[in-house]
């Protein structure tokens, strides 16, 4: 009777787990994991803020500048829904307040940057769009 129990047991979880495949649904406490089982597209669109120089240099700003925290999808998904909520003017000036004085950045834009991922992975020149949703001035520069 143990040994046929055990075997139920087994059995039973075996087809939970199974289950979200084949009805080709997903939802708690089951999940197909669909963020790792699906193709990934050529291209990534990633939304970001940059510094510029006078010399309209771009200097990639830190997850403390952009989002004043250290977690990346946190700050990702605030500028996101900034851009979205058409308050990119306003997160662009609370961006320029959290530079760092001793920067040569006299200005912050937020972008819309869309990159090859195969060329990003490589460390080549995977820019292949830009688009600019604000840009605002650093302080009194």
């Amino acid at each position: 009777m143990q040994r046929r129990g055990r075997v139920f047991l087994t059995s039973l979880l075996v087809a939970a787990l199974v289950a979200p495949v084949v009805l080709d649904r997903d939802g708690l406490p089951l999940s197909t994991y669909p963020m790792y089982s699906r193709a990934r597209g050529e291209s990534v669109s990633l939304v970001t803020a940059n510094g510029l120089t006078a010399e309209t240099d771009r200097i990639r700003l830190g997850l403390s500048v952009i989002g004043a925290s250290d977690d990346p999808l946190v700050v990702a998904g605030e500028l996101r829904a900034a851009v979205r909520a058409g308050r990119a003017d306003a997160r662009c000036a609370e961006i320029a307040e959290r530079v760092d004085a001793d920067r040569e950045i006299v200005s912050v834009e937020v972008v819309t940057e869309r990159h090859d991922v195969v060329e990003r992975t490589l460390g080549g020149e995977s820019l292949i769009e830009r688009t600019v949703h604000a840009t605002c001035g650093v302080g009194s520069r």
